[in-house]
């Protein structure tokens, strides 16, 4: 069966990960339509061995493709998808401008498959962010064994979940300090390049930022989470690479060894060897699609575990979003099982 599906920001970090994706996957599609704002200036992106022109997005028609990924800004994003579901194309969001809509699936399909339930004639599917993403991988696992209790993370987030524009500002920032110049500061208010932020974003009148919120709110809706958990999330100079300490207080003593089987079992990557340098690193886990689990720890109470884990949060995101579209896909008939 022929495809055509649309990618909305096709020129920036994300959307030039879906395209690598999208060419490797078992469906792959016939034809990609290449969309950005009319502000870019890259005329062509590839596509496998194509290269494909960029249109522009406010004035391409939707109607004749068979679904529609959604990687632009949030600002941008609802309008070009509420187009697209007004003339009955799927829509799959990556930019979370969606996520908390109600009645809108949020979906890891290796998590929480039962969630694309039955699809409406008017579809929107949702992808979670990148820390929910990278802790309901592994919990999600965990709690499917019968692995459960109380959660506590740190996240440490990379520029590129801001964007190209986030990638671009660190590198700037890099080398404008280097020459003992003024950094440009319009994504990261107050600086990120040889330094931490403890505090991304804007925060409720308890301290929580809206990203942190954000991340419990969609890791309880992915994995069904019931018990207590508490997320804090700090911006971190890498330009990509997502990672995490897990703190996961189970209430019976839970054997590190069976739960690095569950994990790798469940399609996680664990260390080959023991050793720091065959832990999971940001850059070790570059371009890989997989969650990576390392330094899995009896806690001292001797009840729960810790844990270390890693993503590439690009080549991540981009895997979700494909095999999303594949599977809202195959669940309207438009793609063989």
């Amino acid at each position: 069966m022929s495809l055509k599906i649309g990618l909305a920001g096709a020129t920036g970090a994300l959307g030039k990960e879906i395209l690598a994706v999208l060419h490797e996957a078992p469906w792959r599609p016939d034809r990609v339509v290449a969309l950005a704002s009319p502000s870019t200036s890259v005329p062509f992106v590839e596509y496998g061995e194509e290269q494909v022109p960029v249109d522009d997005l406010e004035m391409q028609a939707l109607e004749d493709l068979d679904a529609l990924l959604l990687a632009v800004p949030p600002a941008v994003a609802r309008a070009t998808g509420e187009r697209a579901v007004a003339v009955g194309v799927p829509v799959i969001d990556c930019s979370g401008v969606f996520a908390d809509d109600p009645g809108i699936p949020l979906l890891i399909p290796w998590v929480n498959p039962e969630a694309l339930g039955d699809l409406p004639s008017q579809v929107v599917v949702a992808l979670p962010s990148p820390s929910a993403t990278l802790l309901a991988s592994v919990l999600g696992v965990l709690r499917r064994a019968g692995v459960r209790g109380e959660v506590d993370a740190t996240v440490f987030l990379p520029a590129s979940v801001f964007g190209r524009d986030g990638m671009e500002e660190l590198s700037a920032q890099v080398i404008a300090l280097f020459n003992q110049r003024t950094p440009p500061r319009r994504v990261f208010d107050h600086g990120l390049a040889f330094d931490l932020v403890p505090q991304v974003g804007p925060v409720d009148d308890d301290g929580w930022s809206e990203v942190e919120v954000r991340a419990e709110h969609e890791l309880r809706r992915l994995i069904g989470l019931l018990e207590p958990a508490s997320i804090t999330v700090v911006g971190v100079p890498l330009f990509s690479g997502i990672s995490a300490s897990v703190h996961l207080r189970t209430p019976e003593p839970v054997d590190p060894d069976l739960v690095a089987r569950i994990l790798r079992d469940g399609g996680a990557v664990l260390p080959k060897a023991t050793g720091a340098r065959y832990l999971p690193r940001p850059r070790g886990v570059n371009a890989q699609p997989f969650v990576h689990v390392g330094r899995v720890r009896r806690d001292p109470s001797g009840k729960g575990l810790h844990l270390w884990v890693a993503l590439d949060n690009l080549r991540g995101s981009a895997a979700i979003a494909v095999a999303t579209t594949g599977a809202v896909l195959e669940r309207l008939g438009l793609l063989d099982s």
